[in-house]
């Protein structure tokens, strides 16, 4: 199977794996609701969002483990593949258990530390001790998924995935029905993730991707030095990363209270979602890009780069002003009107997910070249810098503020500077990267943003809250894909999708992106 084959693949299975996480993740949230108060509710956001900075223990080396077997796999028999694995292996195992003891010690510092007391106070506890031993059980297993993922065999991870989600979902559900309150959401994690490192397993030696008797080689400080090096950058731009997606919700918990902190984890649950719609683009050809640039094919890897960047922010574009326009309906609606959430909240949203579409495809590039340099210190300070900044404007200007900033330090620290590095790595002129490259995604957004506000203006006709959100879905995903079709894709990309489509949608594929 080709790389362009392999990628759509990927990308496509990716999408798959993405419709399963949004049903399971909108699915959750009215089911949690139903069995628990507000306050456990917001426990449980809280929860999620401290454990996800126990991933920070990680310092970069399944980055580093996953970019590194990239270089190995062609050989897989020769020992330096099969040790790479060994000792990225070893090494995961015992982050595990690091996350694992943390769990176990310090859930009661980290309830002081957000003021969780009274009677949630040992319901927090033994949920942080729980979920510390599911993300430590995944550490332990990761390099299953690593090494599909290497051999750009993501469509078996993502289905995988969705079976691991529906096994997640489904015991939650029972463990809810018999009583085990916010222990549930735990507990239902651990059943989905056996699930899923079984069957990885089982798609590893099935396709015999794993080194045969006597090529493993040997556990090697050499490449245990090579997977720290690489890692201990990542690790720092991983610190900053952390701290500019979620520090907001520490934030609320500590100036504006645990109700609030759930607010903003219902109001920006289909925002994460979207986010990974957009991501999937470059994530899922992040594979291909770095073997592109392994085997030293540079104008074809520039070629690739720029066109998943043109889609990425065209993507961006088509997604914010749908979001924008439905995200505040969908809240009250899906939460039977239990929270409010404003719509400018959302066309802040909007933004902030157009700026981080750009960051994410210039920051995975960095990254995969091995050459971080600067970035590593570029991250961190702009997590340091919002994370102050979103702490002293929360009173004042409450969740709208937290958003500006998080827009303001994203444009002035890493997309600029990630930017920068690109234009460098590529010796781009400023006008390809910045006027050519997001030429496309501004036609769509203005054209598209223009239709949306007559949308929003003429839904105010519609006295159904429900009738309202589904028209609006339909004109946006009918307008959506006939913008992205027509102003998002590159010329040259469109040329490649028509030369592959099967013969019977050409026709209409030409139509669509027939030049203006």
């Amino acid at each position: 199977m080709s790389r362009f084959r392999r990628a759509v693949h990927g990308v496509v299975s990716s999408y798959v794996l993405l419709a399963a996480t949004a049903v399971y993740s909108l699915a959750s949230v009215p089911v949690a609701l139903h069995y628990l108060d507000t306050r456990r509710f917001g426990l449980w956001i809280v929860m999620g969002t401290l454990v996800g900075y126990l991933n920070l223990i990680d310092a970069g080396m399944t980055s580093a483990a996953g970019r590194l077997l990239i270089d190995h796999k062609d050989d897989r028999n020769g020992g330096n593949y099969g040790s790479l694995i060994k000792t990225g292996w070893l090494v995961s195992i015992l982050q595990g258990a690091i996350i694992f003891v943390i769990g176990l010690l310090l859930a009661g510092t980290f309830a002081r530390l957000l003021a969780i007391s009274g009677p949630l106070l040992l319901e927090f506890i033994r949920l942080v001790n729980w979920q510390c031993g599911v993300v430590g059980l995944m550490f332990a297993t990761r390099m299953f998924s690593l090494v599909l993922n290497a051999h750009q065999r993501m469509d078996l991870a993502n289905y995988i995935g969705v079976g691991s989600l529906l096994v997640n979902f489904a015991a939650q559900w029972v463990f809810f029905h018999f009583g085990c309150g916010v222990m549930s959401l735990a507990l239902g994690a651990l059943v989905g993730v056996l699930l899923g490192v079984i069957a990885q397993l089982l798609a590893c030696t099935g396709l015999k991707l794993l080194p045969q008797a006597g090529g493993w080689g040997r556990v090697s400080w050499r490449h245990f030095s090579e997977l720290f090096n690489y890692g201990r950058d990542v690790f720092l731009v991983a610190i900053g990363a952390q701290l500019i997606m979620t520090s907001q919700v520490f934030v609320i918990t500590r100036t504006l209270g645990l109700e609030e902190a759930g607010v903003w984890g219902v109001g920006l649950r289909v925002f994460n979602l979207l986010n990974q719609v957009i991501w999937r683009i470059y994530d899922m050809s992040g594979a291909a890009l770095a073997e592109l640039m392994a085997h030293g094919e540079l104008t074809r890897l520039r070629e690739r780069y720029q066109t998943i960047c043109i889609l990425s922010f065209s993507m961006s574009a088509a997604v914010a002003v749908p979001f924008a326009l439905c995200n505040s309906l969908f809240i009250t609606l899906w939460t039977h009107d239990k929270i409010h959430w404003p719509v400018a909240n959302n066309w802040l949203l909007g933004i902030w997910m157009i700026v981080w579409s750009v960051g994410h495809c210039h920051n995975g590039f960095i990254l995969m070249t091995k050459q971080i340099g600067f970035m590593r210190y570029v991250y961190f300070g702009e997590g340091i810098v919002f994370a102050t900044l979103s702490f002293l404007v929360a009173r004042w200007g409450g969740l709208p503020a937290i958003i500006v900033s998080s827009i303001v330090c994203s444009i002035l620290f890493s997309g600029a500077y990630c930017t920068f590095r690109v234009k460098k790595f590529f010796r781009l002129s400023s006008q390809e990267i910045f006027i050519d490259w997001f030429r496309p995604a501004f036609k769509l957004l203005c054209i598209f943003t223009l239709l949306a506000v007559g949308a929003g203006l003429s839904g105010k006709l519609i006295p159904s809250g429900l009738v309202r959100l589904i028209a609006f879905v339909l004109f946006s995903i009918f307008a959506g894909v006939i913008l992205f079709f027509r102003f998002g894709i590159p010329k040259t990309f469109a040329a490649e999708i028509l030369q592959r489509a099967p013969r019977l949608l050409i026709p209409a594929l030409n139509h669509v992106m027939k030049p203006c």
